[in-house]
């Protein structure tokens, strides 16, 4: 079994896509949960991205000194662009499950996220001049990996190779899946892997080399009729006029300034739940504005949880898109829903999965929707 740990959903909703296209039998559970015995692919999500470190430290071991590390693939998920407690996660999966180092290639070359000496790149662009530099939790103020990260990490260049049992993290540079699979060839038997979406490809591609993947999804969300969309982040787009929208009469709610600015929500919610019961497909917005720090993105993705516990109460939707991994966490969380089955990936990164009827899903906050929405 290949058994990944996320610290947030989406991510761990984007690992199970791309396990959906070898055919594996994919499972998501939010924490430690028991699963079928037939399972090829278990990937645990956290949200330990949103909270302290210590609490991360503390989130991760736990659920390390319950897995098994003989006969399984371990695999690290972390954020690509590096945002989080990513030594002290991956470090403390090293410790508790005794790997001599670690291998990190959290740069998604597929969408132009690259490492080169060292310096990360997204377009040709240095991370910390894109809008990454203004993440409300954690800023990109510098294009130094080594710098970014912090502690125990050195850079692993292309024709370097990887020292054994030192007890470090090795982030490697790669510029393309080719040098992905040359940086994978340089590990270990007692490597833990840790890194994104495109390194996590590249190693399914090694451990079944017969198979043929299938191409990467571009199915449309259709719309149910009872649907719910959450932009959870200051930086969504407007849907008012997808087609999804247009097909299903959405009608669109922005959190108003007073709300955004620390007012009760109570009123707010209540005026949804009456679009909702008339509209039965509705979209739920932050809106574009300058973020307010740490804590406001905490209370702002309260407030989107509790609207989707209000609307959920008029009526369970068949269709949750929800956009934004800590926002996505929050909901799920405020739900009770704690395992689901891999339905099908409706574009890099952005995951159908089902419980109990409900399809939910899930894009990480900084991809675009492209033609799916």
């Amino acid at each position: 079994m290949i058994i990944v740990v996320a610290d947030d959903i989406t991510g761990a909703a984007e690992i199970a896509g791309a396990a959906l296209r070898y055919g594996l039998r994919v499972m998501l559970t939010i924490g430690y949960a028991d699963i079928p015995q037939t399972t090829d692919v278990w990937v645990i999500a956290t949200d330990t991205r949103s909270g302290g470190k210590s609490d991360a430290v503390s989130t991760v071991s736990g659920i390390a000194k319950r897995l098994d590390k003989s006969g399984n693939i371990v695999f690290k998920k972390t954020d690509s662009v590096l945002r989080g407690h990513v030594v002290a996660e991956v470090g403390a999966i090293m410790e508790v499950m005794g790997f001599a180092e670690a291998l990190l290639l959290p740069q998604n070359p597929s969408r132009g996220r690259i490492i080169t000496n060292g310096t990360y790149y997204i377009n040709g662009t240095p991370v910390d001049r894109t809008p990454f530099n203004y993440d409300p939790e954690f800023p990109i103020l510098t294009s130094s990996v080594e710098n970014i990260l912090g502690g125990n990490v050195a850079v692993l260049a292309l024709d370097e190779p990887m020292p054994s049992s030192t007890g470090r993290i090795f982030v490697a540079d790669a510029a393309c899946r080719s040098d992905i699979g040359k940086q994978l060839q340089k590990a270990g038997n007692d490597c833990l892997f840790a890194g994104g979406a495109d390194f996590f490809s590249v190693l399914l591609a090694k451990m079944y080399p017969g198979v043929e993947a299938e191409a990467s999804g571009n199915v449309r969300i259709m719309p149910q009729e009872y649907s719910i969309v959450v932009c959870g982040s200051t930086q969504s787009q407007d849907i008012s006029e997808r087609p999804f929208a247009r097909a299903s009469g959405t009608y669109t709610a922005v959190m108003p300034d007073e709300v955004f600015g620390g007012k009760p929500a109570g009123g707010w919610l209540s005026s949804l739940a009456k679009q909702y019961a008339v509209h039965k497909s509705i979209a739920v917005a932050i809106g574009g504005r300058e973020n307010g720090g740490p804590e406001c993105a905490v209370r702002l993705r309260g407030i989107m949880a509790d609207a989707v516990s209000v609307l959920s109460e008029v009526r369970r939707p068949q269709l949750l898109v929800i956009e934004g991994g800590s926002t996505a966490y929050a909901i799920i969380s405020r739900l009770g829903w704690r395992s689901f089955r891999l339905k099908c990936e409706h574009a890099p990164g952005v995951v159908g999965m089902v419980h109990d009827g409900t399809e939910v899903v899930l894009k990480p906050g900084s991809y675009p929707w492209g033609d799916i929405l």
